[in-house]
C-alpha cells in the first residue's frame, strides 16, 4: 500500500517552519534586543523597564510606555474574510530592514532603511526608543556557547553598553549565566556563572580602569587617558552598541541605521515626551 501523503500549500509549510523557528528561538518577555533572523509573533514582545514593544494579532506593531501607547506602525490588517490575522509577524532582515508581514509574501509596514547584508540588532533602549544598529563590526573570538538560534529564558539584566558610556570597575553586563566585567587588576573577562569558566579575556593589567565604547564603534579599556586594550575596529562617527549576546559573546553593532524617534542629547529626562507617532502603512507589496 502506498504511503498516505498530505498536500499542504507553500504558505502552510512556511508557517510550519516559522512556528518551529519561533519555538527554537524562544524569544521571551524580558529581552530588549532582536537580532536579524529572529521574529516577533503575536503575543511576543521586547521589554525594557516600563517600555514594551509588542506584536498584535491584528498585525499592528506597537510601543507602550507604562501602558500608554507612544508609537505604532499603523499596520492593522482589516479583512471581512475569516483569515487568521495571527499569521502576522515582525522580522529584522539581513539588510537591517524591520518589516511587519502577513504571510510569507505581503509586507504591511517597513522601516524603509536598508544597508548591505550583515548582522543587525534592533534595540529597545532604557528611554523607550527603538533603534536598528549594524552591521556588526566586531565580536569577541570565544566560541558560541549555544547553537545558532537558541535562546534561554527571559532576562531583566542590563547587557547593552551604548557609545559614549563607560563600564566601571565593580559593574557588570549580565545576560542569563554570562557576565562581562573588569577584574580587580583590570582584566576584561566574560565568565559563565553556570560552569565557572572564563570564556574570553583581554589579559590586561592596571591599577584602575574602565571600559568605554567610543563614538566610532571602537571598544577600549583605559587607565585614565591611556589605552591598555582596544578592539581595533573603527567606523564612522555615530551611535553604536556593544551587546553581551545570548551565545556568550560580546559584539559591537553600528552605527545606527534607523530609529523611531529623534535623539535629543540635550534632554535631561529619562524618557523625553514623544507624541503618538503613526507610521505610514505600506500595503500588499511583494518582497
Amino acid at each position: 500500500m502506498a504511503p498516505f501523503l498530505t498536500t499542504i500549500s507553500t504558505t502552510q509549510f512556511f508557517f510550519f517552519l516559522l512556528t518551529l523557528t519561533t519555538f527554537l528561538l524562544n524569544l521571551c518577555t524580558g529581552d530588549y534586543v532582536l537580532y536579524n533572523g529572529e521574529v516577533l509573533m503575536p503575543g511576543q514582545n521586547l521589554t525594557n523597564g516600563p517600555h514594551h514593544l509588542s506584536m498584535q494579532p491584528n498585525c499592528d506593531l506597537v510601543l507602550h510606555h507604562s501602558g500608554k501607547l507612544v508609537w505604532t506602525t499603523n499596520s492593522t490588517f482589516n479583512s471581512s474574510s475569516n483569515y487568521n490575522n495571527g499569521s502576522c509577524y515582525a522580522a529584522l532582515k539581513q539588510n537591517g530592514e524591520l518589516v511587519v508581514r502577513r504571510d510569507v509574501h505581503y509586507i504591511l509596514w517597513t522601516s524603509a532603511k536598508k544597508a548591505k547584508k550583515g548582522k543587525y540588532a534592533l534595540v529597545l533602549d532604557s528611554t523607550g526608543r527603538l533603534g536598528i544598529y549594524g552591521s556588526r563590526r566586531w565580536v569577541s573570538n570565544n566560541p558560541k556557547e549555544h547553537g545558532t538560534g537558541t535562546r534561554p529564558g527571559p532576562t531583566n539584566e542590563e547587557y547593552v553598553l551604548h557609545s559614549g558610556k563607560r563600564l566601571l570597575m565593580g559593574k557588570k553586563l549580565k545576560y542569563r549565566e554570562y557576565e562581562l566585567g573588569l577584574s580587580k587588576n583590570c582584566n576584561l573577562v566574560i565568565n559563565s556563572t553556570r560552569s565557572g569558566r572564563t570564556l574570553w579575556q583581554t589579559n590586561t593589567k592596571a591599577a584602575t580602569c574602565f571600559l568605554e565604547l567610543e563614538n566610532n564603534g571602537e571598544l577600549m579599556v583605559k587607565h585614565g587617558s591611556q589605552r591598555i586594550w582596544s578592539s581595533n575596529r573603527k567606523g564612522d562617527k555615530g551611535r553604536y552598541i556593544a551587546v553581551l549576546q545570548f551565545d556568550g559573546r560580546f559584539a559591537v553593532y553600528g552605527p545606527i541605521l534607523w530609529f523611531n524617534a529623534k535623539f535629543d542629547d540635550s534632554t535631561k529626562n529619562d524618557y523625553p515626551p514623544i507624541d503618538l507617532i503613526k507610521e505610514e502603512i505600506i500595503t500588499w507589496e511583494m518582497d
